[in-house]
């Protein structure tokens, strides 16, 4: 693409997930408002803000002509003059570059007289003055003058031009460390005066929001970025091991992610280093060895290593104990633990706030680090400090970090169980279940070559009716110190009575490990509720145990004996889908079998005829649930919709579309997520775009969705829009599947 000469960006293959914040971005800075709102991008290191500021400059480039983008990424300057030098020049031949649609002015190194000459030279006469002042005030020897000129012209370039600058200003936390000690506190303050004009917009990143308080910019946006949610990053790690040919577990995929926060630059290197050396990521060895290699020896530790810059062992000292502690420590306290004086304590704190280790606030220290950097800290800090081999440190932190993250015994953190528990919870409103849901031991009795008979007396498949929960909250500053997954203590009312009768009080755990609940587990549970019924004075507490891979016989004995509730994986996704509408209960009553719920996924290409492989896939679900011919063809016609649609909206061009698959009790539902901007919404006016010779309109995607199946929505994520599109097996009031009501 011709835009990729301005400035390094990633590849599109390997980009995931920002394309709705830069979308958001796009939009400020073209409006018609004026001044257009500025932005402040706040987040991690190689969380993408780089990777996203880049792309916004060359879409404003290449894409528009209301403002003139200009691109800055603050860096270290020996003098403040040589600063303020280098960003005059930026400004000037960005805006050369832009008005006279020369790319080569934005990537070549060109000296300020050259750029003034060319300003003269194409009748620029009034922003050649600008030039000219910074050329006087070095030649006076007066650094305030070329400061205040430089971090002004931005507004004056708006106001002598009539067309606004927008600037794109990376790293804007540096600011406060350009030139010598002593007066890098002018640089900033000068930015600062700068950004409060009315002539000139901007968007801005940094690693906090701290750039904010205290400062008067005008109305400023803080919009933070977090890592990649787990769906996407778990999406990208897969595509990345299919690029480089590495052989992997999806489910082993969704953990690397969770443990290393989405980070895009760590999942990353993480797959670089298993092709490199011809591992996999199929197995929790895998990752552990892959995980260690990369933080002591690969592009990880070596991107962190320059990147925290640590000057001294005393740097590594107060780095260390800050991120060990549990709370923010005060600056008085690490002078006192290490015998620093006022001056060699603010010159580390100035050294690691730099870097964005740690926040510096009144006095009050706070690690800001991730927990991959404080993995690489715990290492640099044994090995150089305590003396201690790396293949000693090494094995300490894959036995000790890595087993309490992901336990080597065999189970895996899987946060989306615990919490569609919880969200089960909080929707509880009075429904009513079948009671053989919260039976495990009943449930497994009948629950055979997945599907669940129906007892012909009906009496075991009576229905539990819920409460209506108000308020939930887990139990962790209730039980301090305590061994065993988290409680969640659910409060509600019976029957819809508002009385002491009536409370109620749900107390929940889940257990998401890989081995079955045992009689430890119960134990456990049982003696903690007890401890926790004390602090409630409901009439009744319910017990509630969730297992993902079930419970020994001896721990069904023991809850039937006390009578808590047990579920399994199965169990709940079923009691989910059936608290998903109200006629949910009364489909499974009707039903002759409940079906195990299984999920799919399948990501597709922007490429030719792509969405034909998700038809054929669904096609293939769809006969196995037992969907008739038409319902079948209803399906796939939704669905190379929605791929059609994401694709469309996706404003990438190696863009893909993420699709889940949920067959569950009486339904089929599909997610189908873009990694862009919103999909077309109901009601969206239809744009005739030539195809094939012929108008096509769109903007009625969701009329023909809709159509086609029983519901369609559409939701907000991170990152891009997702449709969901459900198709019940057994319609009310139907003979067959497929077939709408008369």
């Amino acid at each position: 693409m011709k835009h990729r000469a301005l400035f390094p960006t990633c590849p599109d293959g390997e980009f995931f997930g920002r394309v709705a914040e830069i979308d958001s971005i796009l939009r400020r800075a073209a409006s018609e408002e004026r001044p257009a709102p500025s932005i402040l991008l706040f987040g991690g290191r190689w969380t993408g803000k780089t990777e996203i500021l880049r792309r916004v400059f060359h879409n404003l480039f290449w894409g528009q002509a209301r403002v003139v983008p200009v691109y800055y990424q603050f860096k270290g300057y020996g003098t403040v003059e040589d600063f303020s030098e280098d960003y005059l020049k930026e400004v000037l031949k960005q805006y050369l570059a832009f008005r006279m649609r020369e790319p080569k002015f934005v990537r070549d190194g060109i000296s300020l007289d050259k750029i003034e000459k060319l300003l003269v030279d194409n009748d620029m006469y009034d922003l050649a003055d600008i030039a000219a002042l910074h050329r006087e005030a070095r030649k006076a020897g007066d650094a305030s003058a070329a400061l205040k000129n430089a971090m002004h012209a931005p507004a004056a370039i708006t106001r002598l031009s009539g067309i606004p600058v927008y600037m794109v200003l990376d790293d804007i936390d540096l600011a406060e460390y350009q030139g010598p000690s002593g007066r890098s506190a002018a640089v900033a303050r000068e930015l600062i005066s700068s950004l409060s004009s009315s002539d000139f917009s901007f968007v801005a990143a940094a690693s906090s929001k701290r750039v904010l308080e205290g400062n008067v910019f005008g109305s400023v946006e803080a919009m933070e970025l977090t890592g990649l949610d787990e769906e996407l990053s778990a999406s990208m790690m897969t595509d990345l091991c299919r690029q480089y040919n590495v052989e992997s577990d999806t489910e082993m995929l969704r953990l690397a992610a969770f443990r290393l926060d989405g980070n895009p630059m760590y999942l990353k290197s993480l797959v670089w280093a298993a092709a490199k050396s011809g591992l996999k990521l199929k197995t929790l060895k895998d990752f552990a060895d892959l995980y260690t290699q990369e933080l002591f020896d690969g592009n990880i530790g070596f991107a962190l290593r320059a990147a925290m810059g640590l000057k001294s062992i005393n740097d590594l000292r107060v780095l260390h104990a800050c991120s060990v502690a549990a709370a923010p420590v005060s600056d008085e306290e690490l002078m006192e633990r290490f015998r620093f004086s006022p001056v060699e304590m603010r010159e580390i704190l100035g050294s690691l706030s730099e870097a964005g280790l740690v926040e510096v606030n009144l006095g009050s220290v706070k690690w800001s680090g991730d927990s991959t950097v404080k993995d690489f800290v715990y290492f640099i800090y044994e090995t150089r400090v305590k003396a201690r081999s790396a293949d000693e440190v090494r094995t300490y932190l894959a036995r000790e970090v890595l087993k309490q993250g992901f336990d080597f015994k065999g189970s895996r953190i899987n946060v989306r169980l615990s919490s569609e528990a919880s969200e089960i919870v909080k929707s509880f409103n009075n429904q009513k279940v079948l009671k053989v849901l919260f039976k495990n031991q009943a449930f497994l009795s009948k629950f055979k070559n997945g599907s669940y008979k129906v007892s012909a007396d009906r009496r075991e498949d009576e229905e539990l009716e819920l409460p209506q929960v108000v308020g939930c909250f887990d139990t962790a500053r209730l039980e301090s110190g305590e061994a065993g997954p988290p409680i969640l203590v659910a409060h509600g009312f019976q029957n819809g009575r508002y009385d002491s009768g009536s409370e109620v009080v749900w107390i929940v755990t889940v257990k998401d490990s890989l081995s079955p609940v045992n009689l430890g587990d119960v134990d456990n549970f049982l003696r903690r509720s007890q401890i926790l019924r004390e602090n409630f004075r409901a009439a009744r507490v319910v017990r509630w145990m969730v297992g993902r891979d079930g419970f020994t016989s001896e721990a069904q004995k023991k809850m039937e004996a006390e009578g808590v509730h047990s579920s399994d994986a199965v169990q709940l996704k079923i009691i989910k889908e059936g608290l998903a509408d109200s006629d949910g209960a009364a489909r499974m009553r009707a039903a002759e079998k409940i079906v195990p719920v299984k999920e799919f996924e399948v990501v597709i290409p922007s490429a030719t005829k792509a969405e034909l492989v998700a038809a054929r896939a669904v096609e293939e679900i769809g006969t196995e649930m037992g969907f008739d011919d038409v319902a079948i063809g209803q399906i796939k016609a939704a669905l190379v919709e929605a791929c059609i649609n994401g694709f469309e909206h996706s404003r990438n061009k190696a863009a893909k579309v993420f699709l889940r698959f949920v067959s569950s009790v009486d339904r089929l539902t599909i997610y189908v997520q873009n990694g862009g901007v919103d999909f077309d919404r109901p009601g969206a006016p239809a744009i005739s775009e030539p195809s094939e010779g012929l108008p096509r309109k769109r903007g009625w995607g969701f009329e023909l969705m809709r159509g086609l199946m029983d519901e369609v929505k559409m939701e907000k994520v991170r990152g891009g829009a997702k449709i969901v599109l459900v198709k019940y097996l057994v319609k009310k009031g139907d003979s067959r599947n497929g077939q709408q009501e008369i």
